[in-house]
Parts: C-alpha cells; structure tokens; sequence
C-alpha cells in the first residue's frame, strides 16, 4: 500500500528502482560510490527554497548531504612559480572556463585522499585537457576574474583526468568558490548505507516545487540519448577563444577565432546560414535527407530568419547557467522550428546526422539542435 501511494504522489519526480541489501553491507567509509545516493536537480541551478526543503529532508531523514555548484569564470593569464608569463589574454577579453565546486567537509567521499586535500588547501585542481589547452602545470598561478567581477589568483594544485572531475574544466571549494561570486548550486546530493521509498517519501512532502528531477545511483551511467558533449570537448573539436562582454548575455567572439571558424554558405532550404565551417558537412547531409523524404515544408524558413539561426555569440540565458556560453557562440547549435515543433523524423534524421535534440533535455529547447558527433557526416558521405 505504501508503495503505491508513494508511486502516485512521485509522479513529477524522476524515481528509478531502489537496491535492497538482504544483509547489511561492509562499507569502505568516506567513498561515496560505498553507499546508495540519489542526486536532485532541476532547470539550471537548484532555487534557494529547493535548497532549503532538501536541507530539511536531510535532516530528517538523518542522511548524509553535500551540494555540488557551478558557473563559468574568467581566466586572465597564467603565471609559472618562478614568475614567468606563460599566458595573456587580450585586453578587455577573457578566456571562459567552467568550475565546479564542493564542500570541503564532504569533499573526501568524492575524491581520493591527495586530490581532497588540494581542495581543502583552497588551491585549482584543474582537467589535464584544460591544462593542455592553456599550458596549465602544478605550482603555476591562474589569474580567474568571477562572476562577480572580482580578481583572484589561484594556485594549480593538482591536474587530473576530465572523467574525474565530471568533465567539468576545475574544481575547488565552496569557499573560494564564493570568492569568484559562485553561489548557485547545481546539483543536491543525499546519501545513506540504504535508500528506501521513505528517502522519495521525505523529499516529496517537503520540496514545494515538483519538477525537479531525481536520480539514484544505478542511473548515472544510463545518458540520455540527446547528450551533449561537455565544453573541454566542444573546445577540443571546434576551437577555443576568448570572449570580451557586450551587455551581460551577448559577447564578442576573438576575432581571429571567428575569422577562422565562422563561415556564411547558402543551406538546402534555409538559404544563407552563418555558422562554424564544421557544420556544413552534417547541416546539409540532414537538410538534403529532409528535402529527400519530402520533409522541406515542415521546417519554417520564415521562424529561422526571424528569430532562429546558427551563430550567435551570447551565453545561455534560457535559465540560470551560471555565466555558460551558448554552443550558438561556436556556431555548432541551429534554432530552425522557433514557433512550432519539428516532425519527429526530422528530429531521427538531425540525430544520425550527428545532432542533439534538445526536446528532452531537463530544461527542454525544442527549437534546438546542437551538433556533437562529426564522424556520423563523415561515415554517410564517405558511403
């Protein structure tokens, strides 16, 4: 009876199914990967009146709890230990790079007992395609600018792999973090030796707002079929480049990165189109199969030229991302149906050409298809 009362009340939340243990199990302490967890979520960063209803929760239910934050800060210039300029960027612009962070108290449950006491010790560990990317070492000092506009130097404690650090670029505590004006939290994460329905039970009850979304332990390696890739990659594929603001949403691309990437090509169906010159091979491979299958007229010329289009440098401003920028400032994101919703086999065609679709993302844009995958356009006009 319990659990389907639960089922009924959950129905807004994300439940997936609960592990039982017939006896209780040797727990290594301190590893989160030791005990069941769900993570909690929603569009952009968690509200503080969501934040709160978890603090509750937790307190409740007598659970371990941690929040995990994010935004992008500036990166300024890099200085080796003894003083030399490895890194400037240009004047008035910044190099954008995304940064988690996390409690030091908890920090130990997620990272190995080195990398926990670098965080600790208010230093940068950053990712090793991060530290590639701007000739990062260990002792080096970053100069970050904050969301807040506030400068800070950092100390590079530690470089680690990019599937480490949640394919975020660095981590460091939330104490430096609200120094660089990192408040938001992205991510709420409780955990227990056991998770029962009492865990979805407690949580409903308290948190007044219903769509977030909850997730246990055994999902995490279960992606969504429209992923995208995380911005190292994005970064890796299509090209790095400093940005310098314009009014707090639109900024400017470095000039010699858009005088390289960003290209202007006459589209089947939607005419002239600016975008990355990568695109071009995917974006008409699925265009042309649309026009094939007959599919051209459910594609709005009129919504694309009015309020759709490919390149547009500007950070994400759908909800609170922290500062993130727009995959529309890399000219790889293309908003055609701004009105109306696409014919699902437009969308199949857009995903094996190589696109996401963000029709099922937490915080749904259907207008959006966002590309990820260059070999899909590589293996079908190689065929």
């Amino acid at each position: 009876m319990l659990s389907t009362i639960a089922t009924a009340a959950l129905i807004n939340f994300l439940i997936l199914p609960i592990t039982y243990h017939e006896s209780e199990p040797e727990y290594i302490k301190n590893k989160i990967e030791n005990y069941d967890y769900y993570t909690i979520s929603q569009s952009g960063s968690l509200f503080y009146s969501v934040t709160n209803q978890i603090i509750e929760s937790a307190k409740n239910l007598d659970s371990n709890l941690t929040f995990i934050g994010r935004a992008n800060v500036g990166l300024e210039s890099v200085e080796s230990s003894n003083g030399e300029k490895k890194l400037s960027s240009l004047e008035n612009y910044l190099y954008s790079i995304s940064i988690k962070t996390i409690e030091s108290s908890k920090v130990d449950f997620f990272y190995d007992d080195e990398a926990a006491q670098v965080i600790k010790d208010n230093k940068l560990i950053v990712s090793t395609l991060t530290a590639e990317r701007y000739g990062l070492s260990v002792n080096d000092k970053v100069s970050l600018v904050g969301i807040n506009s506030a400068p800070l130097v950092l100390e590079v404690g530690m470089i680690i792999k990019d599937s480490e650090l949640s394919w975020f670029e660095g981590v460091v505590n939330k104490e430096v973090g609200f120094e660089l004006g990192i408040y938001r939290n992205i991510q709420a994460i409780i955990w227990d030796t056991k998770m029962s329905e009492n865990h979805l039970i407690e949580l409903y009850k308290n948190i007044e707002y219903k769509r977030v979304k909850i997730t246990n332990k055994h999902k995490r390696n279960i992606p969504n079929k429209n992923w995208v890739l995380p911005t190292a990659m994005v970064k890796e594929m299509f090209g790095d480049f400093q940005i310098k603001e314009r009014d707090g949403t639109w900024i400017t691309t470095e000039p010699s990165w858009r005088e390289e990437n960003i290209q202007v090509k006459k589209m089947p169906i939607l005419g002239n189109t600016r975008c990355h010159r990568l695109m071009w091979g995917p974006l008409e491979g699925a265009l042309n199969q649309i026009v094939d299958e007959g599919l051209a007229n459910t594609l709005s010329v009129e919504d694309f030229k009015k309020s759709g289009g490919c390149y547009a440098p500007r950070r994400i401003n759908r909800f609170d991302a922290g500062g993130s920028i727009s995959r529309h400032a890399w000219g790889i994101a293309i908003d055609i149906n701004t009105k109306s919703s696409y014919h699902p086999r437009v969308v199949e065609i857009f995903n094996s050409w190589g696109f996401a679709w963000g029709g099922t993302w937490t915080s749904p844009d259907e207008m959006h298809f966002e590309l990820r995958d260059l070999s899909a356009s590589i293996s079908k006009t190689s065929s």
